[in-house]
């Protein structure tokens, strides 16, 4: 079985996320700019990767542009977000209003965490933050966002693997996919 992970990202986590997909699954990660209709034809099943930038996934136009390419096929979908996982509502509305209707029930979802390192961040998306967090009521959440953090990890990405192996079980390297998370 052929798939391809197509994904778009703001500061690094999801195209880190796509390349540790793709070398656990033998799999092209490819930018969403740089895929062509074709490459989705051609695949029977897509792994899409998206960051989540002020409550709206990267990936939200490039979706709508290829749904007819991509509405008959099995789609796995990663939100990379800040969004704590015990935070179920707003990863939920995350989801619900920003996957289009048209392919939601084809999609499994999986959200994982990235990073916001704010040395890293240009100065425009610093002030957006500044700005958001004087919004948030709760005192606790208002100095969580504002806060450095980096919850990368390989074995986020597991629950992902796990699904894409067990639709994929043609594929003689997908059994292979766990030695990625060995080392």
């Amino acid at each position: 079985m052929k798939g391809i992970i197509v994904y778009k990202g703001k500061y690094g986590a999801t195209r880190q996320y796509a390349g540790w997909v793709g070398s656990a699954l033998h799999l092209p990660a490819v930018v969403a700019d740089n895929v062509s209709a074709d490459d989705l034809i051609k695949s029977e099943y897509v792994v899409i990767g998206s960051s989540v930038y002020i409550g709206k996934l990267q990936l939200r136009y490039w979706l709508k542009k290829n749904i007819s390419v991509i509405q008959n096929k099995k789609l796995f979908l990663f939100i990379v977000c800040a969004t704590p996982p015990d935070q179920k509502n707003k990863l939920e509305t995350i989801a619900r209003e920003n996957i289009p209707e048209e392919i939601r029930n084809r999609c499994e979802v999986f959200f994982v965490r990235g990073r916001m390192i704010k040395k890293n961040i240009s100065l425009p998306d610093r002030f957006l933050l500044k700005i958001g967090s004087l919004l948030v009521k709760d005192p606790g959440d208002k100095k969580n966002m504002l806060l450095d953090f980096d919850a990368v990890k390989k074995e986020n990405i597991i629950p992902l693997i796990n699904a894409i192996n067990a639709f994929d079980v043609k594929n003689p390297d997908s059994a292979l996919s766990h030695a990625l998370f060995e080392n």
